[in-house]
């Protein structure tokens, strides 16, 4: 049997290893054998082919669902394939029209990015993702401040790029909606086009430096303000988008009715999401990162890929989208959607703001 080092070496291996992750892709099926040997360059017999993915299954590239069945490929057979045989390929023009044509910046920031969730789940026929900037690190164009019940006070954020949070802050003292009218002018004229990572920071600067100083005014700016900006115990997290889960339905991956649930509760569980993808393209150059199966550090998506890049909303600002799907998915093509969608997404976003 060869080692893992003469497979890097071995043309033969790697011509079977990729016939049989490019059948079971288009099949969904076991792959036998006779199949691959009628399909290899060399006109290898049955047996020999049959010998070939024997070594491949120990060293762990295949497996063998069932002792009569022929092989699949791991998820180790699966980056292997992706980091050394697939051949990078441009959009195909059908892909790029129809993303053409739907993604327009025709309306506000929240449903641009769900529409593109929609677009890329359906060309993919997969999960399509979005997931916005966190609002903390975008910058502030409006703030406003609206009394409720029970000392309660609504806090509606937008930034510049058209992103809008709400969330809903305490307020120990009695206010009235024109004290708090006023508080949101001040924080605007003197803070606008600053993130509010940046405001928070400014503000607790001058808590610091000049608190004996402060009026009852701006004594209620720096609490609404630190109240509504505070990361402590309800952080400012990104927004995530997502279309598409009906499709993995349709897959045979997920026939089971119980790795079905478990997908579905694990993407509905949109923050953990949401900071798998962060993690995934943290730090990284690469234009699209992609992570297949238990590389994935969420429990009940260890049988999908992962495919997702990021995109630039200014040149500071970034969020990311992707798709999700099956082990078995195909991958060239996953991956200049993605790579296409996010490079078109960042101008379309530009070009709306």
């Amino acid at each position: 049997m060869s080692d893992n080092s003469d497979f890097f070496e071995n043309e033969r291996m790697k011509e079977i290893l990729h016939w049989v992750i490019a059948t079971f892709i288009a099949t969904g099926r076991p792959v036998g054998s006779r199949k691959i040997a009628r399909n290899s360059r060399e006109q290898l017999s049955p047996a020999t082919v049959r010998n070939i993915m024997a070594d491949l299954e120990e060293m762990g590239y295949l497996r063998q669902p069932h002792a009569s069945a022929g092989r699949v490929p791991t998820d180790k057979a699966y980056r292997f394939y992706v980091n050394y045989l697939l051949k990078r390929r441009d959009i195909s023009q059908r892909d790029r029209v129809i993303i053409d044509r739907d993604m327009r910046m025709d309306d506000n920031a929240e449903h641009f990015m769900a529409r593109t969730s929609q677009v890329l789940s359906r060309v993919s026929n997969n999960v399509g993702i979005v997931v916005s900037p966190p609002i903390s690190r975008v910058a502030l164009k409006h703030i406003h401040f609206i009394k409720l019940t029970d000392n309660r006070i609504l806090v509606i954020l937008v930034s510049r790029s058209g992103i809008v949070q709400n969330r809903i802050i305490h307020y120990v003292e009695e206010i009235s909606q024109a004290d708090l009218e006023q508080a949101a002018r001040y924080i605007v004229e003197n803070f606008k086009d600053k993130t509010l990572f940046e405001i928070k920071n400014q503000i607790l600067q001058m808590v610091k430096k000049e608190q004996a100083l402060y009026d009852k005014f701006m004594q209620r700016v720096i609490t609404l303000s630190t109240n509504a900006f505070s990361e402590a115990d309800n952080e400012l997290e990104a927004e995530v988008y997502l279309d598409g889960a009906s499709n993995l339905i349709k897959t045979p991956e997920f026939s089971d009715i119980n790795r079905m649930k478990l997908v579905f509760e694990t993407i509905e569980q949109k923050n953990r999401l949401a900071a798998l993808i962060s993690r995934c393209i943290e730090g990284d150059t690469q234009e699209v990162r992609i992570t297949i199966g238990a590389e994935n550090a969420l429990p009940g998506i260890e049988d999908c890929t992962l495919i997702t890049s990021r995109y630039m909303v200014d040149e500071n600002t970034h969020g990311s989208l992707g798709i999700l799907g099956p082990t078995r998915m195909e991958y060239g093509r996953a991956i200049s959607l993605v790579e296409y969608v996010a490079r078109l997404f960042g101008r379309v976003f530009e070009i709306g703001n």
